[in-house]
């Protein structure tokens, strides 16, 4: 009986020590994994990167030479003079640096700045405002000889390489006395959503899944498979299908 109890007490102690181990491994893979992402960020970007290697212990995934998940975050973060937040988790990262990762998702967020940065209207690429849900824009157009201000207010919807804006409301900026402004709200409600193309936006085999806005922020919930190890290339684009 004594020896099964030192057998027993051994292996608690044993267990403990490969837990601690373990961590310890673990913790150093992170700091090292932090380092490398950022010595690889571009000139313009700004950005301290906490991660965090999941899916068990450490050890036995490394051993078999694959990580399941792999979650990477930054706040605060500034590109070309645009702040965000990021949250990145890798799926299925493998240690050979010839591989790919299996699937990452990540969801970027950021104010009107970043809205704008990234939805590029075209034309006169009017300036985005955030509401609940909507994102708004101004515009103008001609009625009888008269130049009409209008904001178009519009709810986003993503669709991988592009995101459409579709009209749910115009708030004309001017009043014209008996000026009968109905047909030009009608027409501006049912005119077809405009598209916007994002993939031009982002590295080549991202896809944007959704967008969510509130009156502080958008977010973009985006995605990719079977992604180099060593991360996209950043100074690619992507393409929007024609039509």
């Amino acid at each position: 009986m004594a020896f099964v109890i030192v057998v027993v007490v051994i292996v608690a102690i044993l267990g403990v020590a490969l837990w601690l181990a373990d961590g310890l491994i673990r913790g150093i893979a992170q700091d090292s994994v932090e380092d490398v992402l950022e010595s690889k960020l571009p000139g313009d970007v700004e950005a301290e990167l906490d991660v965090a290697i999941g899916g068990g212990l450490f050890l036995p995934q490394a051993i078999s030479g694959e990580f399941s998940e792999v979650t990477v975050t930054t706040e605060d973060a500034v590109a070309n003079g645009i702040p965000f937040d990021l949250v990145a988790t890798a799926h299925g990262v493998p240690l050979d640096e010839n591989a790919a990762i299996d699937h990452v998702s990540a969801v970027v967020s950021g104010g009107e700045d970043a809205a704008n940065a990234l939805l590029v209207l075209g034309g006169a690429d009017p300036d985005l405002s955030l509401g609940d849900g909507t994102l708004s824009y101004e515009q103008s157009t001609s009625i009888l000889g008269m130049t009409v201000g209008y904001t178009l207010v519009t709810e986003p919807e993503a669709h991988g390489d592009s995101v459409t804006l579709t009209p749910v409301d115009v708030e004309v900026a001017s009043s014209f006395g008996n000026l009968d402004l109905t047909g030009l709200v009608n027409r501006l409600l049912g005119g077809e959503p405009l598209s916007v193309c994002v993939a031009s936006s982002l590295p080549e085999g991202i896809s944007v899944d959704a967008i969510d806005v509130t009156s502080r922020e958008v977010a973009l919930t985006l995605s990719a498979d079977d992604v180099p190890r060593s991360g996209p290339d950043l100074a690619s684009r992507g393409t929007c299908d024609a039509g």
